[in-house]
């Protein structure tokens, strides 16, 4: 069964970093989970010039590629999750609590101390994706490849799924978009790939 993680707001309102996130998901690496109000938060983080119309199509496609991803729960949830006072810091707890998830992907410092309170880990990007990439890395690698000439190349899939030069340039990117634990794995893919 794949790990279960609920995707903090940060990671939704970030393009790349959702593309990500999604292309990992999309190809059964984990299990992701949001809520009605993470998708609030993430619609607040969001580029203001971005238009309505835009906003209302990223969060369709997200319902529709992921209808099970949402959690919800009755209003009286919040007032059992304990040792959290702060609202957002209850109700992202309560979406992981419900979900049953192993982790929640965010950069909140508050949201990750309250998860610790309640075992569940809290996992900066860098962490997540290290994680996906540590534990099943040639179905990682191979979304990640997949989702780059597609979404960002906007090339076909027809490419060598080791391609080290299109790893290091995606390496580069998670160095200064993730960090280092991220961009260290793929660096070294990156160069297995050379040598094969």
């Amino acid at each position: 069964m794949p790990v279960r993680v609920v995707l903090g707001a940060e990671v939704l309102a970030r393009p790349r970093v959702r593309d990500v996130a999604l292309a990992l998901a999309e190809d059964g690496l984990y299990q992701p989970f949001w809520s009605d109000g993470i998708i609030v938060d993430a619609d607040r983080r969001l580029p203001p010039e971005m238009p309505r119309a835009a906003r209302d199509y990223l969060f369709a496609e997200l319902e529709r590629a992921f209808p099970e991803a949402r959690v919800t729960w009755p209003a009286t949830v919040l007032r059992e999750v304990p040792l959290v006072v702060d609202p957002e810091q209850s109700h992202v707890t309560s979406v992981a609590l419900l979900a049953h998830a192993d982790a929640v992907v965010t950069d909140t410092a508050a949201v990750a101390d309250s998860l610790d309170l309640v075992d569940v880990e809290p996992w900066t990007p860098d962490a997540f994706v290290t994680f996906v990439l540590d534990a099943t890395p040639r179905p990682a690698l191979h979304a990640l490849l997949r989702m780059v000439r597609r979404r960002w190349l906007q090339h076909d899939d027809s490419a060598s799924p080791d391609d080290p030069d299109l790893l290091a340039r995606l390496s580069w990117w998670a160095r200064r978009a993730l960090g280092p634990s991220s961009a260290d794995l793929l660096d070294a893919h990156a160069t297995r790939a050379r040598l094969w």
